[in-house]
């Protein structure tokens, strides 16, 4: 019997448009990591992988702990990646110094007053 090559799910882990797909808080992975073999969600690899370095770095071993924040890093892209992104109009007017944020009202002001 031949399946229509519609109904197979994928077997990379992506969707259609390349992006991954899956509930990234509760896939478990398993990383093989240099010297050491993590299980868990993103989040606690990623804690665990924070921790290693610090304490590769306290015993003076900084070329691993290197390794171990780069490990880090990676599981923190994969939590960026699925984590939705809030912006609301007051977070974008708190970003500047005082005079930017005045210049950027005053600047709206005089294209209001322009318009009309």
């Amino acid at each position: 019997m031949k399946h229509s090559s519609n109904s197979r799910r994928s077997r990379n882990g992506r969707n259609g448009n390349g992006r991954r797909s899956g509930n990234i808080k509760t896939k478990v992975f398993d990383s093989n990591g240099p010297d050491v073999r993590i299980r868990g969600n993103a989040m606690q690899v990623h804690e665990k992988y924070v921790a290693l370095a610090r304490d590769a770095s306290s015993a003076g071993d900084h070329v691993l702990a290197e390794s171990y924040l780069q490990h880090a890093e990676h599981y923190q892209r994969l939590i960026n990646e699925f984590t939705p992104k809030k912006h609301t109009p007051s977070q974008q007017l708190d970003t500047g110094s005082k005079e930017e944020r005045k210049t950027l009202t005053e600047s709206k002001k005089t294209k209001q007053l322009e318009m009309a």
